[in-house]
């Protein structure tokens, strides 16, 4: 019977001890996710209902690209502005090439555009795009980026 208590107390002690166990694992020490630079992040906006920007090879010299920005419903100013951008080869990073083009529309819901850039060889191009409403004083905007282009 004392042997019968023992096997029992111990037993008790290994489950509970099973459901109290805790990992050491830090916070510091959990991996967190590497998010690439051209992954756009989840945004809430009140106005904005989309927006997206597109990147094509013409020929060997142009670089194509078109965007369109949606809203909810009507708004006084909608808009979406391409950039082309083009990697720095000694840093990485990408740059504005200082090309651009806007496209606008008043008391709309949806505007679009497509545009064509020159482009030199050897490097590596994308288009970052800017969308925005502006309604009675509320103004909302957020960026896309494309993949990019090598030429």
């Amino acid at each position: 019977m004392q042997m019968l208590a023992k096997l029992l107390l111990t037993s008790c002690f290994l489950i509970i001890g099973f459901f109290l166990y805790t990992s050491d694992v830090k916070a510091s020490e959990q991996n967190t996710p590497q998010i690439k630079e051209d992954i756009i992040s989840v945004q809430s906006t009140k106005y904005i209902k989309e927006g997206n920007a597109s990147i094509r090879r013409v020929d060997s010299q142009t670089v194509g690209s078109n965007c369109n920005t949606s809203s909810y419903s009507s708004v006084q100013q909608i808009n979406c502005t391409i950039y082309l951008q083009v990697k720095n080869k000694s840093t990485g990073e990408w740059v504005n090439t200082g090309n651009s083009k806007r496209f606008v529309k008043y008391s709309s819901s949806y505007v679009s555009g497509r545009v064509n850039f020159r482009i030199e060889k050897g490097f590596e191009y994308r288009i970052r795009t800017l969308h925005a409403i502006s309604h009675y004083g509320n103004y909302e905007q957020f960026y896309s980026v494309t993949g990019r282009i090598k030429y």
